[in-house]
């Protein structure tokens, strides 16, 4: 569990001032991995991560930087990123979570992308 991740993390503190005005930037690293899931990996969380480092390696070799892979409905990209902080990303609450039981909604997640991360826009 971990181990690449918390390497990036490192390096990214590390290398940052190069590239920010010599300003380090904070990283967290978070090893979910297991964690969240807690079971075993299936195909999903084999395919995915791996489709995302072939895409980053992709463009760390084509010299594109100043991207984030993404999955949005199903399909890998790569968008700027400013996307990340160019808004403010609002879940809305009421919506999506049942406060009382202090927990998702699970009902509100049919015919939804996998990943719902902003509100319905």
């Amino acid at each position: 569990m971990g181990g690449i991740g918390d390497k990036v993390a490192n390096d990214l503190k590390v290398l940052s001032p190069k590239y920010n005005n010599g300003r380090p930037v904070s990283v967290v690293n978070q090893r979910l991995s297991y964690l969240v899931r807690c079971g075993e990996p299936d195909a999903f969380d084999s395919i995915v991560p791996m489709a995302f480092g072939n895409i980053a390696l992709d463009l760390i070799l084509g010299n594109t930087t100043g991207r984030l892979i993404s999955l949005r409905n199903g399909i890998y990209d790569h968008v700027t990123l400013d996307i990340i902080t160019g808004r403010s990303k609002v879940i809305d609450v009421p919506k999506y979570y049942d406060v009382e039981r202090m927990r998702p909604k699970y009902e509100s997640f049919i015919k939804q992308p996998m990943f719902i991360m902003t509100g319905d826009d």
